[in-house]
C-alpha cells in the first residue's frame, strides 16, 4: 500500500457519515485487510482506463471494499441499515430481507468493488468454457 494515511483520508472523504464513528486504528485495520483481499483478487496497482489515463485500481478497490465491509457491519449491528420499520408501543422492528442478495450487492460500495473487479481484477478471466462435441 502506497500511503496508508492518504488512503485513510480518502475513505473518510468518500463517506464521512459512515466513517465518523470509527477510530483511525479500526479504519487502518480494515484498509490493510481490504488491500490484501484486493491483491488476492488480482487488482493491478495501476491500470489504464478507456481514455488511456493511469488510475490506481488497487487503491480504489481497497477503499470500496473497506466501505462495503463497514456498511455490512452496520447493517448487521445496531446501525439498523436493514431496518424497514419500527413500532413503539409493542416493541417491533422489521428488517429488509437481504438473504437473496449476493455479498457485493448489499451495498453501493460492494457494487462498485464488483464493477472494478470485473474491469481490472480477476473477474474478467474466464474460468469455465463450453466445449463443443
Amino acid at each position: 500500500m502506497d500511503d496508508l494515511q492518504d488512503m485513510l483520508n480518502a475513505v473518510k472523504q468518500l463517506s464521512p457519515d459512515l466513517t465518523s464513528k470509527l477510530s483511525d486504528d479500526a479504519l487502518n485495520g480494515l484498509l490493510t485487510n481490504a488491500y490484501q483481499i484486493a491483491m488476492a483478487d488480482g487488482f493491478p496497482k495501476l491500470a489504464k482506463n478507456n481514455d488511456g489515463e493511469t488510475i490506481k485500481a488497487r487503491d480504489m478497490a481497497t477503499q470500496y471494499l473497506a466501505l462495503h465491509l463497514i456498511t455490512i457491519n452496520k447493517a448487521m449491528g445496531d446501525g439498523g441499515a436493514n431496518v424497514t420499520s419500527e413500532q413503539v408501543s409493542v416493541l417491533k422492528r422489521t428488517y429488509a430481507d437481504v438473504s437473496k442478495l449476493k455479498l457485493f450487492q448489499r451495498s453501493p460500495w460492494g457494487q462498485l468493488y464488483l464493477w472494478l473487479y470485473n474491469l481490472y481484477g480477476n473477474g474478467s478471466i474466464t474460468r469455465y468454457g463450453l466445449v463443443q462435441h
